[in-house]
């Protein structure tokens, strides 16, 4: 038999609501809607491939709002006319309308002459405006808008839009996001994450990183199992309530697993996990770690599947810059003999980076016959046996980027104080929302030096939100440390960068 691809597809967005007033205050959810949420499966559809589509719940959540007719403060600033744009409302435009990969700028001069300005403050004449507000929703259309003529007509155009055409275009991308959650109902191959894709194993225990990381002089006080435990069965229920059919399976959130994760797992009804080879390399099994195996872990029904990192990483991180056809002649020559080779990353993010939004490379990968989701490949697999599962993410097969630096742990002892109100007050219902946002492994994402974001400021700011809206369901007040960035009281003086 052929080798054969497991090939999943992680689509993957904070819950970005704000608990007020319930609308995104960032607006990567619409933007990837009408890129990659939409171009992997129609492109695998047409050509006949099945990988697998992972889904947070949460994000399910916001592209429902966005199809009832929901919006974003980006949005909303696109959609004024720029002859009418207040003050507050240009410096916006400047500061925030140059966003995602520099490769989404490159096939315009019109957008990149744009950037250059912003950067100094200097977007201020009406049609400058306008061509930024249209460019800046126009470079995120992908490989399926592109079709649609007057989308097409627009990047060929380049400068000078109209009011009208502005106002077309958002039409358009509004369709486009309603059709997104339509054509993941119609998707057999789909599993999911936790709601709102917290680090399990840091829920259960957060000591539990001291088996992969060094004992950190500011322990943090927090183990909640059972909070692990309901956000992966709630997730479990949302994907069936909103895709139609339950899961058998979980891409736990950023790989994260430990021996209690899948105990808890499988009591859930998962049937399956996936994560990294990290993981499996430094985990207790009988054999060695041959990533073509289904592992099942001692004591439980649950299989775990390995992420091929050589493999997964170079369609992430290197082929953008391949022509697309060879690259995936690169991929497929890399998987020789027989049996599975699991191929698993960010579903969204790489196509930015991708000239044509990754056409090519998926078209001719799909096209291959060879990629298969994780459910069709499990039955084939040959079964590993794992005694002690290493406990670890995807990343260096630890918790470094979300629990190792001081101002990770200033943030989790934020949302450890919220965690003992709502225990000490019985777990009232109203709250759990709250807290279930603030678990999410987004917020300490950002937290540390590992990642630098111009929207740090924003992360930030919707962590505290979350945590705030929780302490007023406890009919408590927030705490004052909640009023300023969790960076700012650290004894060294950490600033974000």
């Amino acid at each position: 038999m052929t080798a054969q691809i497991a090939l999943l597809l992680h689509m993957h967005q904070p819950d970005y609501r704000d608990p007020a007033s319930g609308e995104p205050i960032m607006p990567w959810v619409r933007l990837h809607a009408v890129r990659g949420y939409t171009d992997a499966v129609v492109l695998a559809v047409e050509e006949g491939a099945r990988p697998t589509l992972n889904v947070v719940p949460s994000l399910l959540d916001q592209l429902e709002r966005y199809a009832a007719g929901g919006t974003d403060p980006w949005a909303r600033i696109s959609r004024i006319p720029a002859e009418h744009l207040d003050g507050v409302q240009r410096a916006f435009i400047n500061q925030r309308f140059v966003h995602g990969h520099p490769t989404m700028r490159r096939g315009s001069s019109r957008y990149r002459a744009l950037e250059a300005m912003a950067a100094a403050g200097a977007v201020d004449d009406a049609q400058d405006l306008r061509d930024l507000q249209v460019w800046s929703n126009l470079a995120w259309m992908g490989v399926v808008a592109r079709r649609d003529p007057f989308v097409a007509g627009l990047m060929r155009q380049d400068r000078g839009f109209s009011h009208p055409q502005l106002e077309h275009l958002m039409s358009v991308q509004d369709a486009m996001v309603r059709a997104v959650l339509p054509l993941w109902r119609s998707y057999a191959h789909v599993s999911c994450t936790p709601y709102t894709h917290p680090i399990l194993p840091l829920l259960v225990n957060f000591d539990h990183a001291q088996r992969c990381l060094p004992a950190p002089p500011d322990p943090v006080a927090f183990a909640h199992p059972a909070d692990a435990a309901r956000q992966i069965r709630e997730g479990l229920d949302r994907s069936a309530e909103v895709l139609g059919r339950r899961p058998a399976g979980m891409w736990p959130s950023e790989g994260s697993v430990s021996p209690e994760v899948a105990a808890i797992a499988a009591a859930e009804g998962v049937r399956w996990l996936a994560t990294d080879q990290g993981v499996l390399e430094r985990s207790l099994r009988d054999g060695p770690p041959d990533l073509r195996r289904a592992w099942r872990v001692e004591d439980t029904d649950l299989h775990i599947i390995f992420r091929d990192r050589s493999l997964s990483d170079r369609v992430g991180f290197q082929y953008a810059s391949w022509q697309g056809e060879a690259a995936a002649a690169d991929l497929l020559s890399s998987v020789r003999g027989e049996g599975v080779h699991p191929v698993m990353l960010d579903g969204e993010n790489p196509w930015e980076s991708y000239p044509d939004a990754g056409e090519a490379f998926l078209r001719a990968l799909y096209r291959s016959g060879r990629v298969i989701g994780v459910d069709e490949a499990l039955p084939v697999m040959p079964v590993g046996h794992i005694r002690r599962l290493h406990t670890g993410s995807w990343i260096n097969a630890d918790f470094a980027i979300w629990a190792g630096d001081p101002m990770d742990r200033a943030a989790w002892r934020r949302l450890a104080a919220l965690r003992s109100a709502y225990e000490e007050q019985g777990r009232p219902a109203a709250a759990w929302p709250h807290l279930r946002a603030a678990e999410g492994s987004d917020w300490f994402w950002w937290y540390g030096p590992e990642h630098h974001s111009d929207m740090r400021d924003l992360f930030d700011l919707l962590f505290r939100r979350h945590l705030a809206a929780g302490w007023a369901a406890l009919g408590r007040p927030a705490p004052a440390d909640l009023a300023h960035p969790v960076w700012t009281d650290l004894i060294d003086g950490a600033q974000p960068r």
